[in-house]
């Protein structure tokens, strides 16, 4: 019960979080056109969405196995959130601009963290299931 509830408002936070970075804590530019940062802004909004909406699934769930799965799940999102900026979507080109200097340090921080807290979660899991 105790994992449940840890595990799920960890969840549930960095997916806040998620949503967040590029929208209020840390922008990205701002500008008339649309540029690469913008998309990558309205993709981070839904991967912030998947991973708060799969915590507070994970809160109500009992069985171990459905939620290995969401923290399975959660580990592969922490990639996604990784991925969006440095792949996907892109940011602006100049190395000066705020997506850059603020933003993309600020989403591998929480993209790492996300993957640290599934990844204890997947052990904690793995080892409660083994010790039955």
């Amino acid at each position: 019960m105790k994992n449940r509830i840890i595990f799920a408002a960890a969840f549930v936070l960095l997916g806040l979080l998620v949503i967040l970075a590029p929208t209020v804590l840390f922008p990205v530019c701002e500008s008339e056109m649309k540029m690469a940062c913008f998309f990558t802004k309205k993709a981070e909004i839904g991967a912030g969405l998947v991973i708060a909406a799969l915590g507070v699934i994970y809160f109500f769930l009992k069985n171990k196995d459905i939620r290995l799965g969401i923290s399975i799940a959660q580990f592969l999102n922490a990639g996604l959130v990784l991925a969006f900026p440095a792949k996907l979507t892109g940011l602006c080109k100049m190395s000066d601009m705020a997506c850059r200097v603020k933003t993309y340090p600020a989403l591998i921080v929480l993209s790492v963290l996300l993957a640290l807290t599934a990844a204890a979660n997947i052990v904690f899991l793995i080892k409660s299931e083994s010790e039955k």
